[in-house]
């Protein structure tokens, strides 16, 4: 094993180096990572960097890659200790340069069902408005949106206008359950002059 190069690791302590950029996971002998098992696809998944990071895809197989127990639909970074599973087999994701990478920033997972929302790992629990914020903010993609925007898809029964107070105290709700320091966010952001943005990364 290479030192400081992130690895996946077996449930029987088989060590796979993943080498930039790409490793394929498949039935396929052509895999880097062989799994023989009749469930998994010739061509299953892949893990590439993305910068210093490592990202998970799953490459249209047939009975799908979970992350941590949860079906993977579209790229998910990857963390140290997050469990991949590929039909019987399951993998553990090691990244010796954790430290390096941010480790204290928030994990955020979003599960097929926007409701289903993970902090680090912990269930977050949304209303009906904190929710209709995240989805609106989770949708952008990173983009900001502006107060007015907000306003209109989370209040669309108000014909009357919704004053900006009330998208900063629904931010503010929003911000308490999911920033481990709602005074210092760093998922939920604000944009100066401009809106809000959502963001599952540090800059």
């Amino acid at each position: 094993m290479t030192e400081n190069v992130p690895y996946l690791i077996d449930v029987v302590g088989r060590k796979f180096e993943l080498r930039n950029p790409t490793t394929r996971l498949g039935r396929s002998p052509d895999c880097d990572v062989f799994i023989a098992d009749q469930r998994v696809s010739r061509q299953h998944a892949e893990i590439h960097w993305e910068k210093e990071y490592c990202i998970l895809h799953d490459l249209g197989s047939a009975n799908g890659t979970y992350l941590n127990g949860r079906h993977v639909n579209h790229p998910q970074r990857l963390y140290s200790d997050d469990e991949i599973a590929i039909g019987s087999a399951i993998f553990t994701f090691r990244d010796p340069e954790a430290t390096l990478h941010n480790s204290d920033f928030p994990l955020l997972v979003v599960g097929e069902n926007s409701a289903d929302i993970w902090v680090n790992r912990k269930p977050v629990n949304l209303s009906s408005k904190e929710q209709a914020l995240f989805d609106a903010l989770y949708a952008a993609q990173g983009e900001v949106r502006s107060k007015q925007e907000i306003a209109v898809t989370v209040w669309p029964e108000y014909q009357a206008q919704v004053y900006d107070y009330q998208v900063e105290s629904l931010v503010k709700r929003l911000r308490e359950k999911l920033e481990p320091d709602p005074r210092n966010p760093v998922l939920l952001l604000t944009v100066h002059g401009r809106g809000y943005k959502l963001v599952n990364g540090p800059a």
